[in-house]
């Protein structure tokens, strides 16, 4: 990945940031308060810009070497399969650009300590997939006209864009069920709970692709004063605003790293154990009451979270390790 797309341009008047959670490594607790305009905060576990770090990798050897936990649902994917995520990610980040030549079978056996068979094996997943081709006698390439997430406008708007449909976005709605409470997750990340709300599973899709699974829950009584079936192309937050007729208040976005179990993968079209962004979402009332909740996840290759700060000062906080001092000022 090109480090240069993901610094933080924190002396100018605006700073952007880019996270590409395709690399898989921001993992942790991420959080944002769209009431404080705070900024997004990578865990202790560290690689703010997302680049892979080989070397622990390395040292994992794709999770060999160690005792299989009943929890970690990785180390029964086939190796070969967990090497074509990363290499994937590597496409998918704009690492290895289009028209790229990948390096040669034994470097990257050397690199993830893995045997030839193994990395071909991964090779030919993304080959069939139409993501590498190889060239006899010159080596394996990148497709051309691959895009890199971080680098597709459309895709960053159709993620961030909380309001609208973008071109080349669609909704898939699964299904529809009228007066249901909120779930207890959602319940207790913020805010009441209103009595009753509409529960809507849908996949949005871009360029055809699936890329979010989510289910959304608003509030029923302002469901009602929406137009008939229009989740089929809409976001709800557009209805909402449109025609609810509360005044909203406070907004909070929470988000976590996931993986991809047997029927999100089947439902996005993507691979089982593949690093998924999942993020609640929740907008309350002027009353503290809850509006509209969002339960989604995101494939990983087609994340990219887009945050603009005008102000880029940052409020000093007190040290309470340090004693003030006396007598100063």
């Amino acid at each position: 990945m090109r480090v240069d797309r993901m610094t933080v341009g924190d002396r100018v008047a605006t700073r952007r940031v880019l996270c590409c959670a395709a690399s898989g490594l921001t993992a942790g607790l991420l959080q944002m308060r769209s009431e404080t305009g705070l900024p997004m905060r990578p865990d202790a576990t560290g690689g703010s810009t997302g680049v892979i770090n080989d070397t622990a990798f390395r040292m994992q050897r794709l999770g060999a070497g160690r005792v299989a936990d009943d929890s970690d649902d990785n180390d029964r994917v086939a190796l070969y399969v967990r090497l074509s995520r990363i290499f994937r990610d590597r496409i998918r980040s704009g690492e290895w650009a289009p028209g790229d030549k990948l390096p040669p079978v034994p470097e990257l056996c050397r690199d993830f300590a893995v045997a030839p068979i193994t990395v071909r094996q991964a090779l030919r997943m993304l080959a069939d997939k139409g993501l590498l081709v190889a060239i006899r006698g010159k080596g394996t390439f990148v497709t051309e006209g691959q895009q890199a997430a971080v680098d597709d406008p459309e895709l960053r708007r159709a993620i961030n864009d909380r309001l609208d449909l973008t071109p080349g976005q669609g909704i898939r709605v699964l299904k529809r069920e009228m007066d249901v409470a909120l779930p207890s997750d959602l319940a207790a990340v913020d805010g009441r709970p209103k009595r009753a709300y509409v529960k809507i599973t849908k996949i949005h899709l871009y360029n055809e692709t699936p890329f979010a699974l989510m289910d959304v829950y608003v509030d029923a009584v302002a469901y009602r004063l929406f137009p008939p079936d229009s989740e089929h192309n809409a976001k709800m937050l557009r209805m909402l605003t449109n025609h609810g007729r509360e005044k909203m208040g406070r907004s909070r976005q929470i988000m976590t790293i996931s993986h991809a179990d047997q029927a999100v993968a089947r439902a996005l079209d993507y691979s089982m154990g593949g690093v998924m962004v999942k993020m609640i979402s929740t907008i309350l009332s002027e009353d503290g009451e809850v509006l509209i909740a969002n339960n989604a996840l995101y494939r990983g290759d087609m994340f990219v979270m887009e945050h603009v700060d005008q102000n880029v000062g940052v409020p000093s906080i007190p040290d309470p390790s340090r004693s003030p001092t006396r007598g100063g000022h």
